[in-house]
């Protein structure tokens, strides 16, 4: 067996340096998961992938919105879009599957299969603030459809969550296409078309099977999403996984060019990855310097492991 190089035994230490991380992650967000079935790290992407960076966004509204909803839902419609719009945690109004169900209890009960489809979002709408133990706000009749992008925030409908297949209608899509054509158009996959619309209950049928839906509105074909797998899993957390590791990889090759250029001579057993008050550190042992991984623009580890507002327990 040929000797590893020092970049791959890097690579191995830091990622086992991330899966530790990510355990410790999960246990000060009280993230429910058997690791006898699903890798720390694994849990912790599903988990960040549905969750929003609080950060400023404008709030815009479909065609007939405020014709549409329940009066009754109106003052807490306004309350979310300020909590968007001044950047605040929107987090606790998603869904308690986001934290609270294990991947092997039921195949794809974790999984929010109208975000993992359409990467649409769904928020409960309680008039008052207050959070319950495991940090969510009160649970909700109606619901609040949005799709969110970085900058901007875009209320759909509300729809009662007991109404027939209300997670899988494919008004939300029309709506989008009515709506923001032009964010439409970054979804529509040109030179192909679909004979015959799905209704509500097929794509949820579609769904359940584990396979994607287009969406297919006034000639055209969309796919929002990146679906779901065999397995019940958002394809979106697998992708996120192998670009983690991309990562790791770069981050270990990019070292160890670093410390040949310089003839340092080291081990493995020298570097670590982290968690400082200053976010995810790449630590060397022999000088006992720390240097934030910010530095080496490495945009999904910094996403997951980075951001101040997610290393803080919950």
């Amino acid at each position: 067996m040929p000797e590893q190089s020092l970049a791959d035994l890097l690579k191995y230490k830091f990622w086992n340096d991330l899966q530790e991380i990510s355990k410790s992650l999960c246990e000060k967000h009280h993230l429910k998961y058997n690791p006898n079935d699903e890798q720390p790290i694994r849990r912790w992407i599903s988990y960040v992938a549905r969750l929003i960076e609080p950060k400023e966004r404008f709030s815009y509204f479909s065609k007939g919105f405020w014709t549409r909803i329940p009066k009754e839902c109106i003052s807490a419609v306004h309350l979310l879009a300020d909590k968007f719009e001044y950047g605040e945690n929107v987090n606790p109004y998603q869904s308690k599957t986001i934290k609270l169900n294990n991947l092997s209890e039921k195949k794809g009960r974790r999984t929010d299969l109208l975000w993992a489809n359409w990467n649409i979002h769904h928020f409960h709408l309680p008039t008052s603030n207050p959070l319950d133990k495991d940090g969510f706000s009160s649970r909700s009749e109606y619901l609040l459809f949005t799709y969110v992008g970085n900058d901007y925030v875009c209320f759909l409908d509300v729809k009662h969550h007991k109404d027939d297949d209300c997670f899988s209608n494919p008004f939300f899509i029309q709506q989008i296409v009515e709506s923001w054509p032009q964010l439409a158009e970054s979804k529509r996959i040109k030179g192909i078309s679909i004979g015959d619309k799905l209704n509500a209950k097929e794509i949820a049928e579609f769904r359940k099977n584990g396979l994607m839906a287009p969406i297919s509105l006034n000639g055209n074909v969309y796919m929002m999403g990146q679906g779901i797998s065999t397995a019940g899993t958002p394809t979106n957390d697998i992708v996120l996984y192998d670009m983690l590791l991309s990562e790791i990889e770069l981050l270990s090759k990019d070292l160890t060019a670093f410390l040949n250029r310089r003839s340092v001579q080291a081990s493995p057993k020298n570097f670590s990855l982290e968690i400082k008050e200053d976010g995810l550190n790449l630590f060397f042992s022999k000088d006992g310097s720390f240097s934030n991984i910010k530095k080496f623009h490495l945009e999904h580890i910094n996403r997951f492991f980075n951001q101040l507002w997610l290393l803080k327990p919950t």
